[in-house]
Parts: C-alpha cells; sequence; structure tokens
C-alpha cells in the first residue's frame, strides 16, 4: 500500500480490513463506516482497495476509493 501525504514530522496512521473472508454485504457496510470515519475525523485522507495476490504469485494492486 502506498499513501502520499503533506509533509509532516507525524507518522500516518493506517486502518487496514483483511475482508477476505467476508460477504459482500459486509465489505460494503465496512467500507461506508470506514468512509465515514475518514471524512470526519481526518482532513487528508485516502481510502483504498488493496488486492495482494502473493499467494497466487500475482502482482498486487490498489485502487483508491476516495482522497482528500
Amino acid at each position: 500500500m502506498f499513501e502520499a501525504s503533506e509533509a509532516t514530522t507525524e507518522e500516518l496512521d493506517f486502518i487496514r480490513i483483511d475482508v477476505t473472508e467476508w460477504s459482500s454485504k459486509d465489505v460494503e457496510k465496512a467500507i461506508n463506516l470506514l468512509l465515514e470515519h475518514a471524512r470526519a475525523s481526518y482532513e487528508h485522507y485516502a481510502v483504498q482497495i488493496h488486492e495482494c495476490r502473493h499467494e497466487e504469485e500475482g502482482p498486487c494492486s490498489a485502487t483508491v476509493m476516495e482522497s482528500r
């Protein structure tokens, strides 16, 4: 996962949720709660989907859902 922020001395906060075994309905709820939290709590954030394919010997991909 890559994330850019303004130059600062503070360390970035990360929230990572492994939804591998979750239903699509539960994934959608988690994403909505995470977006709600990010919008209310952070001036700058990036919410992204990180699909890891290391076990299949493939490359990872990251898709930004929303950023500010």
